[in-house]
């Protein structure tokens, strides 16, 4: 666990200090007891048992990749990515499962580095069919949603890489790092997007639902969103908030799957099997591929905001998520004015794709922005399908 420093709360309910690290991280898969991890170290099945579930962990993994290619890699003892389709085909699991199979895989390797990894296998597996979720998914929530935003946290909702020297005075989080020995380490310190509270809070005023996705390692993201706040509560505690994903919910995708996902990425599927009503806002497109839900964020950079004399910059760091929102918005109005439009459709002119075809129209034909808008809705085949 992680010992605070000095408290102090921000007028959003952030928080900082012993209050902050009296909140768990979310982890409601139990860690492994000791007699469970014996038990998957002294697997004892047959060896005809034992020569098939190893078969079958080696069917269900992808190749491995090279450790240079992922700056997230050598962060657990088995980061392997299992493929997502066949397990979902194997097992009769859906998506949301078939993905945490792979998370629950991940920590319990992590939980016992030399176990039996047919044996992990075989109770991810178990928890996954259990509909067992490290982050508390709403699974019903989110099925009954109008539309679900996913928004990414390093460098969108929140700066965790700021100059300790600029943080010291412009951040909303900070504790101090616990080393296994219970020694602590460097203060860590976290400034908020300015406009995340009343972004989450619109969104939820609207009927949104609200999904936390973070490319960052595990342990890290869990403690950061541990130790923040949102109208007095946990973050991941407000009723706007639905799920929380992080480093192990990341996958590749065979092209027998579709098109090829080399780069650990963020699928919206987990959380929108038919891609109809949620949309991501992220500032790196290198881990998305569904760019038809993409809202590219210009990212937010806390030194920038803390230290800038421009009153532009300031102002479009502090207006940038409200105008996400607005976009929500307006794109919720013509859904319900036009039934049978999705909300992807009725999003997509403000999407990554469609913002190209906005802009194609505006230079090609002469449109303004909300005439573009207004086309593009109507005839959306205009905007590509992909890159």
């Amino acid at each position: 666990m992680l010992a605070g420093l000095g408290a102090c709360k921000t007028s959003t309910g952030a928080v900082a200090g012993p209050e902050a690290a009296a909140i768990p991280p979310p982890s409601p898969t139990a860690p492994l007891q000791l007699a469970e991890a014996d038990a998957l170290d002294d697997h004892d099945d047959e060896p005809e048992s034992r020569t098939a579930e190893a078969a079958e962990l080696a069917a269900m993994t992808l190749p491995s990749r090279p450790d240079w290619m992922d700056k997230y890699a050598g962060q657990a003892p088995d980061e392997r990515f299992f493929d997502i389709a066949a397990l979902m085909e194997a097992h009769g699991l859906d998506r949301a499962r078939a993905v945490e199979l792979q998370n629950h895989f991940r920590d319990l390797t992590r939980a016992q580095p030399q176990g039996d990894r047919n044996a992990q296998y075989a109770e991810a597996l178990r928890r996954a069919k259990a509909g067992t979720f490290e982050d508390r998914r709403e699974l019903e929530r989110l099925a009954e949603a109008p539309f679900i935003v996913v928004f990414d946290l390093d460098d969108t909702l929140y700066d965790q890489s700021i100059d300790p020297a600029v943080a010291m005075a412009c951040h909303d989080i900070t504790y101090a790092e616990q080393h296994p020995d219970g020694t602590k380490g460097k203060e860590r310190f976290i400034k908020l997007n300015p406009g995340w509270a009343d972004a989450i809070r619109r969104i939820h005023a609207l009927g949104g639902a609200v999904v936390l996705f973070t490319a960052n390692v595990d342990e890290l993201s869990q403690t950061n969103v541990a130790m923040w706040r949102l109208d007095d509560a946990p973050i991941l505690q407000h009723p706007a908030l639905a799920g929380f994903l992080t480093n192990s919910h990341l996958v590749l995708q065979p092209k027998q799957a579709g098109s090829p996902v080399v780069e650990p990425s963020k699928d919206l599927r987990i959380v929108d099997p038919e891609l109809r009503r949620a949309i991501i806002v992220d500032d790196n497109p290198l881990r998305l591929f569904q760019f038809r839900n993409t809202r590219i964020y210009k990212k937010f950079d806390a030194e920038a905001y803390c230290t800038t004399k421009d009153p532009a910059a300031k102002k479009a760091h502090e207006q940038g998520l409200k105008v996400v929102v607005d976009e929500l918005e307006d794109s919720l109005r013509w859904m319900k004015a036009h039934p049978g439009t999705t909300f992807v459709d009725a999003y997509l002119p403000y999407s990554a794709l469609g913002r190209d075809a906005v802009r194609w129209l505006q230079r090609g034909a002469g449109r303004s922005e909300k005439q573009a808008i207004e086309h593009l809705r109507r005839h959306p085949e205009l905007v590509d399908a992909k890159y």
